[in-house]
C-alpha cells in the first residue's frame, strides 16, 4: 500500500537507484558509505546520477523529504535526460502533499526516451489523491497494457472502475466483499479511502489487534479521502494509538468541527493533544493556526461543562464500581479534572502559546461557565455549546458567535456573574469589590458579560476576579497578535491598543466582538475601563496592605481619575474612590489602627474633586479627634500631637463640638504644662490660643455650658499669666 498511503513511494522499485528498499534494516549504513565512496571517487555523470539517487532514497526511507529532494535535484542536474531523477522527485513530492508538482515530474519522466517503468502507476496514485479519477484510470490502463502493473495497480484499477471483490493485496484479516456487478454511487478516491479504512478495521479485529497497522491505513485514509464519516473517535484513538498523533489530531479535529456537540470526538482530541504537547512537524501542509497546547486547553475547556460528557462518566463509573454516581458529585469532578489537566499541560517555555497554559485553562473555563450559565450557545449541532473562545475559534464558528453575544446572548446572566466576581460594569459606588468604573450602559444591547471573557480581555477580567489587580493590569499591556505586534515595531510606531483594524486574527482572538460593527474601538474602549477598574482596585490593595503604601495608592487613583475622563466617567470613578476609602478606613477604625485611617481618608481627599470631598471631610475630621483625644488621654500624651490632630479636625469640621472643646481642654493642658518647666511666654500663648479657639467654638455653638466654662476658665488663667508677666518686667 506504498503508494496510496505516501502519495507515491515507489518503495518496491529497484531500478536505477542501487538498493530497493533501503533505511529500514541493518544495510542502510553500509549502503550510504558506498554511495559517498562513489561520489568521492569523481565518476562519470550516469555513475554519480545513480549514487545521489541512492543516498535519495535512503533518506526518503527514513522520513527525510528535504534531503531527498536534495540529492535528487542533484541526480537530475547531473543527467537532465534521466528518468530516474525525475521519477524519485515525483515520489519526493508526492510524499511532501505537492501534488501538482509531483504529477508534473512523472509526466516529463514519461515523456522522456527511456521512461520509469513505475511513473505510471505512481502519476495513477498522485491524481487519486488529486481527485483525478478519470486520469488515474487512464494511467492505470496504459500500465496494464504495457505490462508493469502490479497487483497493487491492479487493486486500485478495480476500485476506481466502481467493481466491487477486487482484490486487496496486503491486507491480512480483511473479509472479501461480495461480487456485485452492478457499479456503486460511491468511486474513486472515497471509494479507496473507504477499503482503507475496512482494512484498518480488520486489523484491529481479535485478540491482538495491530495498531500500528491499523493507524497506517487509517491514515491513507485520510490522506486520500479526509472524512471519517461517523467513526471518527475511533479512527483517531487508532491513530494515536498507533503512533499518528498529527493524523489522530486532523481526523478528529475535522470531526470536531463538523459536530462539535459529539463529547466523545471531542474527548478523544482533548487526550491526543494534551499528549502532544510540542509543535510536531509536518509534511502534507502548513501548520494548524493554534499551537497544540491551545488547542487542548479549548478541547478540555469544552468538556468541563458538557453534560453529556458528564452523563457518561457517571454512567461508566457506576458500572466500573457497581455504585450509583450522583448527579451532585459532578462539581467536584468538573474541578478534580481541571486541576488534572493543569498538572499535565507543558510549561510555560515548551507550550509554545502567548499565555502561560495554566491562565489559558483558567480563562476557557471561566468562560465556558458562565456559557453553561447563558442557557449554551445554540446552533446547527443540536445541543448548545458550553466552551471557551479558544473553542470557538478551533470549530471555526467565531461569526456565529459575535452574532450571537451581539444580539444580547447571555445578558440574563449579567447582574448575577457581575455581583459574585467583582468586576460589575455598572455604576455602583459602595464600598465592596465594585468600583463603579462601568463598561457598559444599562441599555447596551451586547452586555459584556459574554463579551469580555471571550476575548482578549477575558484574562484580565479572570485576574480581577482573583484581587490581582497588578496582573490584571498587566494583562491590559498587549492586547494585539504577534503579526500586529510585529509589523508595528518593523514601522517603528507608537503602540496602538489593538489589532489594526484589517488584522485576520482579530476575530479569532477576540470572538465575543466579532459581531460588533465598531468592534476594534469597542475592544480599546472597554480594555481602557477594565484598567480604570484595575487602578481604582489596585490602589484600594496599597491602603489596605500590611504595610499599607499611601503614595502608590494616590498614584494608582490619580492616573484611573485622569483616564475616567477620557471615558465620562469622573463622577463615577471619584465616588467609587472615596466609597473604597471611606471603607478601609472604617475597618481599620474598628480595629483600632487611628493612624491608618487617617492615611487613608488623607490619600482619598489630596486626589479627589470638591464635589466628593465632603462626604471624606467629615469622617476624616472625627477620625482626626479621636486620635487627638486618644493621645491626650495615654499617661505622658504628646500633646502638641494631639493638639496638632485637634486642630486640623477643627479646621475640615468646625461644627464638631468634641473636637472644638477638646482642642480647648488640650491647649490648656498644653499651657499647664509649660507654666511647670517654667516657660512663662510659652503658657501664656497656649493659654492665648485656647481662649481664641473657645471663643470661635461659641460662636458656632452660643450659650454652650461646657464651653462656656472652659473659656472663662482659661481666660481667667490667662489673666493671672499676664499679671505674673508684666510683674517679671518690673
Amino acid at each position: 500500500m506504498g503508494g496510496l498511503a505516501g502519495g507515491a513511494a515507489g518503495a518496491g522499485d529497484a531500478n536505477a537507484g542501487g538498493v530497493a528498499g533501503a533505511g529500514a534494516d541493518a544495510g542502510a549504513g553500509a549502503a550510504e558509505r558506498s554511495f559517498r565512496l562513489a561520489l568521492s571517487l569523481a565518476p562519470g555523470p550516469g555513475v554519480t546520477a545513480r549514487a545521489h539517487v541512492g543516498l535519495g532514497r535512503l533518506q526518503l526511507a527514513d522520513g527525510e523529504f528535504d534531503g531527498a529532494l536534495a540529492e535528487f535535484r542533484l541526480a537530475h542536474d547531473t543527467a537532465p535526460d534521466g528518468s530516474a531523477p525525475l521519477f524519485w522527485l515525483g515520489c519526493a513530492l508526492a510524499h511532501r502533499g505537492e501534488l501538482d508538482a509531483a504529477e508534473a515530474h512523472f509526466t516529463r519522466c514519461l515523456a522522456g526516451a527511456e521512461p520509469h517503468p513505475r511513473a505510471l502507476a505512481q502519476r495513477a496514485y498522485v491524481r487519486v489523491a488529486a481527485g483525478n479519477r478519470e486520469g488515474a484510470r487512464a494511467d492505470l490502463r496504459a500500465a496494464e497494457r504495457d505490462g508493469v502493473l502490479d497487483d497493487e495497480g491492479r487493486w486500485v484499477a478495480a476500485v476506481l472502475s466502481g467493481a466491487r471483490g477486487a482484490p486487496e493485496p496486503n491486507v491480512r484479516g480483511a473479509p472479501e466483499p461480495e461480487p456485485q456487478s452492478t457499479p456503486e454511487p460511491e468511486r474513486g478516491a472515497p471509494r479507496v479511502a473507504a477499503l482503507l479504512r475496512k482494512a484498518g478495521l480488520a486489523a484491529l479485529d481479535g485478540a491482538d489487534p495491530d495498531w500500528p497497522r491499523a493507524a497506517a491505513l487509517f491514515g491513507a485514509a485520510w490522506d486520500i479521502a479526509p472524512d471519517a464519516g461517523g467513526r471518527a473517535a475511533l479512527y483517531g484513538v487508532a491513530l494515536a494509538v498507533g503512533g499518528r498523533r498529527t493524523h489522530a489530531v486532523d481526523v478528529l479535529g475535522t470531526a470536531a468541527r463538523r459536530d462539535p456537540s459529539d463529547h466523545r470526538v471531542t474527548h478523544a482530541l482533548a487526550i491526543a493533544l494534551l499528549n502532544s504537547p510540542a509543535q510536531e512537524p509536518r509534511t502534507d501542509g502548513p501548520p494548524p493556526a493554534a499551537p497544540p497546547c491551545e488547542r487542548a486547553v479549548a478541547a478540555w475547556g469544552t468538556l468541563l461543562y458538557d453534560a453529556s460528557f458528564w452523563d457518561r462518566v457517571r454512567l461508566t463509573a457506576g458500572r466500573r464500581y457497581g455504585v450509583d454516581v450522583a448527579a451532585d458529585l459532578v462539581p467536584d469532578l468538573r474541578t478534580g479534572l481541571r486541576d488534572r489537566v493543569a498538572r499535565h499541560l507543558p510549561d510555560e517555555g515548551d507550550s509554545g502559546s502567548r499565555v502561560p497554559p495554566d491562565v489559558l485553562l483558567q480563562r476557557e473555563a471561566d468562560a465556558a461557565r458562565l456559557l453553561d450559565e447563558a442557557g449554551g450557545f445554540p446552533g446547527p449541532w443540536g445541543t448548545p455549546l458550553r466552551c471557551g473562545p479558544l473553542a470557538i475559534a478551533a470549530l471555526g464558528r467565531v461569526r456565529e458567535f459575535g452574532a450571537f453575544t451581539a444580539a444580547g446572548g447571555g445578558a440574563a446572566i449579567a447582574r448575577g456573574a457581575d455581583a459574585e466576581t467583582g468586576t460589575g460594569t455598572g455604576t455602583d459606588t459602595g464600598t465592596g469589590a465594585g468600583t463603579g468604573a462601568g463598561a457598559a450602559s444599562d441599555t447596551d444591547p451586547a452586555h459584556p458579560t459574554l463579551i469580555h471573557p471571550f476575548s482578549e480581555l477575558g484574562f484580565a477580567q479572570l485576574q480581577l476576579a482573583a484581587g490581582l489587580p497588578g496582573d490584571a493590569l498587566a494583562a491590559l499591556v498587549e492586547l494585539r497578535c504577534r503579526d500586529c505586534r510585529a509589523r508595528a515595531r518593523a514601522a517603528g510606531s507608537a503602540a496602538a491598543p489593538v489589532c489594526e483594524p484589517d488584522c485576520a486574527r482579530f476575530d479569532a482572538l477576540n470572538p465575543g466582538y466579532a459581531g460588533l460593527p465598531d468592534r476594534h474601538r469597542r475592544l480599546a474602549r472597554d480594555a481602557r475601563e477594565l484598567a480604570l477598574h484595575a487602578r481604582v482596585t489596585l490602589g484600594r490593595d496599597h491602603l489596605t496592605a500590611d504595610r499599607p503604601d499611601f503614595d502608590a495608592a494616590a498614584a494608582c487613583w490619580r492616573r484611573a481619575l485622569v483616564h475616567s475622563r477620557q471615558l465620562d466617567r469622573y463622577r463615577h470613578t471619584q465616588a467609587a474612590v472615596v466609597g473604597l476609602a471611606l471603607a478601609a478606613a472604617k475597618d481599620a477604625y474598628r480595629a483600632g489602627r487611628l493612624t491608618r485611617a487617617v492615611g487613608t481618608l488623607e490619600t482619598a481627599r489630596s486626589v479627589i474633586g470638591a464635589n466628593e470631598r465632603p462626604r471624606l471631610d467629615g469622617q476624616l475630621a472625627r477620625v482626626l479627634a479621636d486620635r487627638g483625644i486618644r493621645e491626650a488621654n495615654r499617661e505622658d500624651p504628646d500633646l502638641e500631637t494631639s493638639a496638632s490632630d485637634l486642630r486640623r479636625s477643627v479646621a475640615i469640621a468646625p461644627r464638631l463640638r468634641r473636637a472644638q472643646l477638646s482642642l480647648g481642654i488640650v491647649l490648656h493642658g498644653l499651657a499647664l504644662r509649660r507654666w511647670g518647666s517654667g516657660s512663662l511666654s510659652g503658657a501664656r500663648t497656649a493659654l492665648e490660643d485656647a481662649v481664641g479657639q473657645l471663643t470661635a467654638a461659641l460662636a458656632h455653638f452660643p450659650d454652650d455650658p461646657e464651653i462656656t466654662e472652659q473659656r472663662n476658665r482659661v481666660q481667667g488663667e490667662l489673666d493671672f499669666v499676664r499679671e505674673q508677666f508684666d510683674e517679671s518686667w518690673r
